[in-house]
């Protein structure tokens, strides 16, 4: 489990996992067992499983295993999801609500932002509040809710507006239809700065969708430094990309669409 959470996908495609079955197996731990599988079952487009994920997150009192399970759910849920897990965020602490909204932009939907807002009622006097409000202000382009606190109404306000020129059956990442083609050209760009300056590439979540919708894993992990042979690497990754089959606002898991 500690390899999930800190990696940016969900291990290879034909990585069944069968180890790290077998060690939960052998220390009855029937929960991290059960995800394990389910990692497997989406990674075939198996997603009818979704409900035995929600069930899991509903029921699961591990903290660990709750951090991959909400990204999990973010990585296949649809917008008809999304109100499934709302009792779950009513109740649960303060640590899991963060794991939540610090995933939430992963969901690629606009319709998650509801759920946000109601957790912002709940929170909002507390600094997780504060995190709440930056990220709405952040996935609706509201700047003003990227430097202070908002409050549910203003920012709900704001959502209404911003949603009348977007189709919120669509997925969509930095304000555009979500598509691999805009995903990639910004890991060029970002390569390139961090290249030419030696340093490190700064955006994570470009490499970590990339790897989660293709099924194959992006060069680029968490800040990694940007030398001649990895910026040739992150060039041929790009182009293996753009050899499949995508459609602009529709979201993938290991190359299967989310349905």
């Amino acid at each position: 489990m500690d390899k999930l959470i800190g990696d940016i996908w969900y291990s290879d495609k034909n990585d069944g996992m069968a180890n790290e079955i077998k060690e939960c197996i052998g220390l009855g731990d029937t929960e991290s067992v059960v995800l394990l599988e389910l990692i497997n079952a989406f990674k075939q487009g198996h997603f009818s499983q979704k409900t035995k994920l929600l069930d899991l997150i509903h029921t699961s009192e591990n903290r660990d295993l709750l951090n991959v399970a909400i990204r999990l759910f973010f990585s296949v849920a649809t917008p008809d999801d999304f109100t499934k897990i709302d009792n779950f965020l009513i109740k649960a602490e303060q640590e899991i609500v963060s794991v939540f909204v610090s995933f939430a932009e992963e969901s690629l939907s606009y319709q998650i932002i509801p759920s946000l807002l109601g957790l912002l009622s709940i929170w909002e006097d507390t600094e997780l509040g504060e995190d709440i409000s930056f990220k709405i202000g952040s996935m609706i382009g509201y700047d003003k809710a990227t430097y202070e606190l908002c409050s549910v109404d203003e920012l709900g306000n704001e959502f209404i507006a911003f949603c009348k020129d977007k189709d919120l059956e669509k997925y969509y990442y930095d304000g555009e239809l979500a598509f691999p083609g805009h995903l990639t050209k910004m890991l060029i760009e970002e390569t390139m700065i961090a290249r030419s300056s030696n340093s490190e590439l700064k955006n994570d979540t470009i490499p970590s969708l990339l790897s989660i919708w293709s099924g194959i894993k992006c060069p680029a992990d968490y800040y990694t430094k940007v030398d001649d042979k990895i910026a040739g690497q992150i060039i041929e990754y790009v182009k293996q990309i753009a050899s499949m089959k995508w459609e602009k606002g529709c979201k993938y898991f290991y190359g299967h669409k989310i349905h």
